[in-house]
C-alpha cells in the first residue's frame, strides 16, 4: 500500500511591515507554510518603523469600526506593544463640539464606549500639555489604545514563527506570475519561490509591487511630519488626543511627548523617492507646521524637536484599504493602505476569506475604482489627506 502524502498549501507574503507580520501570523496559524519577503536586510523601512502607533476605534464608516476592534484585541492578547489608554478628541469651538458630540453618539450606537468631558474633567496626563483655555469640550473613548508599533510588530512577529512562517530577508521581488494554479515569485537575486497563494502587503511600495501583476492600484503615497520632544521624567501616560478641527493629534511617548498634523497642502511621493525607505529627509515647509501644531498645547508643554520624522504613508481616493483577491490574478491577494489602526483585523479578515473561500466587504475590493482616470483618483486621494475621518466615493 502506498503512503499516502498530505499537501501543504503555501503562502508567499510580500512585506514585513505590520501588516505582512499580521497576515503570515494567521497563515501560520492555520497550519499553512508561510514565506515573508522583505526587500530589506535589516529592520523594515517602511510606515510600520516609523508609525505613531495610534489606535482610535470608531469610524463612520462600519467595516473600519470592526476591523479597528479585531485589531486591538489582537494587538491586546499579545501582551507588549500595546496599551488601552484610551482617546481623547478635543473641539475648540462650538460646531467642532457639536460634532464630537455627534461622533460619540455614534460610537455608542456601534457598541464603544464613549462619554463628553468639560474642560475641568480631563486628565491630568492631558493637561500636562493640552492647553486647556481653548477646550470648548472633549469626547474620550476609553477603548481605543496606542502602540509601541515596532514592539507590536516584533511581537505578532514572534508569534508567527513559533507558529512556522519564515522570514527572508533582502529579496527584492522583480516578478510575480501564475500558471498552473500556482503563483512564481522571483526576486532580484534570482531566487524563485512558488505558493498557492500570494499576499502583496507591500506597504507604500504598493504601485510598484502591484504592476508586476498588471494591476493599476490607485495608492497614492504622502509625506507626513511628526515630532519628539525631549525626555521628560514629569509626562505620564494617558489618553492619546486629536484636534478634528485643526488636523492635529498628540501623544506621549514613555518619556517624550509626540505631536503630528495633516494641516498642510499634500506632499505626495513618487515610487522612485522611495529609494532609501518610508523615512524621508525633514523638509524646511514642515517647520511652519508643527509651530502651528504646538500653538494647540499649553506654553510650558512647547518645545523645540529633539527629533523629527517625515514618515510616508499611502492614501486611497476613499480613505479606505484595498483588502481581498486581485481582480484578474488567480492566488494573489491585496493587503494595501492599511494603518496600525485595522492592520491585524485586516489580515484576520483576508485569511478567513482566503481559507473558507468568503467574500470580503465590497467596499474594499480592490477593483472598486475601474474605470476611473488615475489622475482624478489622485486627486481625491489627496484632498482627503487632511481629514483621517473623511471617506468619498469615486
Amino acid at each position: 500500500m502506498s503512503e499516502v502524502v498530505a499537501v501543504v498549501r503555501k503562502a508567499v507574503v510580500i512585506g514585513s511591515g505590520i501588516v505582512g507580520v499580521s497576515v503570515a501570523r494567521e497563515l501560520a496559524r492555520k497550519g499553512i507554510y508561510v514565506t515573508v519577503l522583505d526587500r530589506d536586510a535589516g529592520e523594515p523601512r517602511g510606515s510600520t518603523a516609523f508609525a505613531p502607533g495610534f489606535v482610535g476605534l470608531y469610524n463612520d464608516v462600519p467595516i473600519l469600526t470592526e476591523l479597528a476592534r479585531a485589531s486591538a484585541a489582537i494587538y491586546e492578547a499579545a501582551e507588549t506593544g500595546f496599551s488601552r489608554v484610551g482617546g481623547l478628541e478635543i473641539a475648540t469651538s462650538d460646531a467642532g463640539a457639536a460634532e464630537l458630540t455627534r461622533r460619540a453618539g455614534a460610537a455608542r450606537s456601534a457598541g464603544l464606549a464613549s462619554s463628553l468631558l468639560a474642560p475641568s474633567e480631563l486628565h491630568p496626563t492631558v493637561t500636562d500639555f493640552v492647553d486647556t483655555s481653548q477646550v470648548v469640550a472633549a469626547a474620550y473613548f476609553p477603548e481605543d489604545g496606542a502602540a509601541d508599533v515596532q514592539v507590536l510588530t516584533r511581537a505578532l512577529r514572534n508569534e508567527a514563527l513559533g507558529a512556522g512562517a519564515r522570514f527572508l530577508g533582502g529579496q527584492d521581488v522583480t516578478g510575480i506570475d501564475h500558471a498552473a494554479n500556482l503563483v512564481t515569485v522571483t526576486t532580484a537575486s534570482g531566487e524563485v519561490f512558488t505558493a498557492d497563494d500570494v499576499v502583496l502587503a507591500g506597504g507604500v511600495w504598493g504601485p510598484s509591487l502591484s504592476s508586476l501583476t498588471g494591476l493599476e492600484l490607485p495608492l497614492f503615497p504622502v509625506a507626513h511630519p511628526y515630532i519628539y520632544s525631549s525626555e521628560n521624567a514629569a509626562l505620564g501616560s494617558g489618553p492619546f488626543v486629536r484636534w478634528p478641527e485643526h488636523h492635529v493629534y498628540a501623544r506621549v511617548h514613555h518619556d517624550q511627548l509626540g505631536i503630528g498634523s495633516y494641516d498642510h497642502v499634500p506632499a505626495p511621493v513618487a515610487q522612485d523617492g522611495l529609494i532609501d525607505g518610508a523615512g524621508l529627509p525633514w523638509p524646511e515647509e514642515f517647520d511652519s507646521v508643527v509651530t502651528t501644531a504646538q500653538r494647540l498645547l499649553r506654553s510650558e508643554a512647547q518645545f523645540t524637536p529633539a527629533r523629527r520624522i517625515n514618515g510616508v504613508f499611502a492614501m486611497t481616493p476613499d480613505n479606505l484599504p484595498f483588502l481581498g483577491p486581485h481582480p484578474e490574478l488567480g492566488g494573489v491577494w491585496v493587503a494595501q493602505a492599511i494603518w496600525v489602526t485595522h492592520a491585524a483585523g485586516s489580515a484576520a479578515a483576508l485569511v478567513a476569506a482566503m481559507i473558507n473561500d468568503m467574500d470580503l466587504p465590497s467596499e474594499l475590493a480592490v477593483n472598486r475604482f475601474d474605470g476611473a482616470h488615475q489622475e482624478s483618483l489622485r486627486t481625491s486621494a489627496l484632498r482627503l489627506y487632511r481629514d483621517i475621518y473623511a471617506t468619498d466615493t469615486i
